[in-house]
């Protein structure tokens, strides 16, 4: 059976586990040649697709990451300043109106007093 009747998969298991001793013409060692090249690229395409995917993936779980550490950030700094609000509120004495509706009532001044 002469090489060019292979199929491409006994041909790159022939190519992969052949060690050339035969006596091969040398358009068949062109046709091997060529079938090699032909497999090598086919595969540097899928790993270049693959690469190429995974990149995106990396990127976006970076992009992911970044917006998750800002809001972390955000959401640090709004428990640092309720956090100043109870102690505010905590060192306060409370009216007879606010103690009678059972609700604190924030005074303008008060506001401006811790920045807010």
């Amino acid at each position: 059976m002469k090489i060019s009747q292979l199929n491409n998969e006994d041909i790159l298991n022939f190519l992969m586990n052949s060690e050339f001793e035969d006596d091969y013409s040398p358009s068949e060692l062109k046709y091997l040649l060529l079938k090699w090249r032909y497999f090598y690229r086919v595969s540097q395409g899928k790993n270049e697709q693959l690469r190429t995917h995974y990149e995106g993936v990396l990127y976006a779980l970076e992009e992911k990451i970044k917006i998750k550490e800002v809001q972390e950030t955000e959401l640090q700094i709004k428990i640092v300043e309720k956090d100043k609000q109870i102690e505010s509120l905590k060192k306060r004495k409370l009216t007879w109106r606010e103690r009678f509706s059972g609700k604190i009532i924030e005074n303008e001044n008060e506001n401006e007093h811790r920045g807010i």
